[in-house]
């Protein structure tokens, strides 16, 4: 749920009766079958038409499942949160990852965090980013690289609905100018909101999640440029034998201090539950356009290790 670029280097029965025959029905029932529709009330005109919002709210919310498949769904979310792809899920993680970015003007990154999360009275969930940023110019052979710690970014999170087959984590982030060098981070304090959904997709035996979060700046370094971005994920999460999962996910950034500039990038994740809870994976990406953009690139692989244990 974390910005990969948030550095200045452009990196973010119901029960049915038969129905009553004709001798059954009441005069009373006779009347109202033949009431013509013209009697009803009609539409006013311009009203609005709340059945588009209703179908978008019933395709995107819980979805109704037969026993099997919230026995399933129940399977998979316990994977799910075993294997740490569920970000709706209340459970500890101690997780190291490394990245490498090709940037625009030949600028390259790499990016090794250290992600501590900490679950706590069952549906809340503290989570730290401690990211050590590298930046190179190869054209620029004279020019130093810079090095260090970037900013740390804090998210509180609360589990607002869970259900085997639907769930809903709620949250605030929050990120702070510790970095050791001015590209190296925003130079500004920044808070905003952030939202998780994981949705179960039967006929996939799969996860469909969603990530939103939009962040701006409150305070720091007044010559800095301040920070107004917005970022949402949508992401497939799968399960495969012998302890194998898939993540394919785009990432899609808005950059409002930019005019509303967007970018979006390609990920596929792939990880190996090794033994117990940890596992492992590696995930490339590509980005499709508005590569110039913080948190957007030309390509990266980012590889990681997670070692994941249970709520206290």
């Amino acid at each position: 749920m974390v910005l990969l670029g948030g550095y200045e280097v452009a990196i973010g029965q119901v029960k049915s009766d038969d129905p009553p025959t004709d001798a059954e029905t009441t005069p009373e029932d006779q009347a109202t079958d033949e009431t013509p529709e013209a009697e009803s009330e009609p539409e006013k005109p311009g009203a609005p038409d709340k059945q588009p919002r209703r179908r978008i709210f019933k395709r995107i919310g819980p979805q109704p499942m037969t026993a099997e498949e919230r026995e399933e769904a129940e399977r998979l979310r316990k994977i799910a949160a075993k294997y740490g792809t569920d970000p709706t899920a209340i459970v500890g993680r101690l997780q190291l990852t490394s990245q490498y970015f090709d940037l625009p003007q030949s600028v390259q990154a790499t990016t090794s965090t250290l992600r501590v999360d900490l679950p706590f009275r069952g549906n809340y969930l503290l989570r730290m980013d401690l990211p050590f940023l590298k930046t190179t110019d190869p054209d620029s052979p004279g020019m130093p690289n810079n090095r260090g710690l970037s900013d740390l970014s804090v998210i509180a999170g609360w589990r607002a609905y869970n259900t085997p087959e639907y769930a809903l984590l709620v949250g605030a982030l929050g990120t702070f100018p510790t970095a050791s060098e001015t590209p190296l981070g925003f130079g500004k304090y920044t808070v905003g909101p952030a939202v998780a959904t994981a949705r179960f997709l039967p006929r996939l035996d799969s996860f469909l999640i969603g990530l939103l979060q939009y962040q701006a700046s409150v305070g720091g370094d007044p010559s800095r440029k301040d920070v107004s971005l917005f970022t949402v994920t949508a992401q497939v999460n799968s399960f495969w034998g012998q302890g194998w999962w898939t993540v394919f996910q785009s990432v899609w950034h808005v950059d409002f201090e930019r005019s509303g500039k967007s970018s979006m990038v390609m990920e596929f994740e792939g990880g190996k539950n090794l033994i117990g809870r940890l596992g492992a994976y590696v995930r490339p990406g590509v980005g499709i356009y508005g590569r110039d953009v913080i948190g957007a690139y030309i390509w990266n692989i980012e590889i990681g290790v997670r070692y994941m244990f249970t709520s206290f």
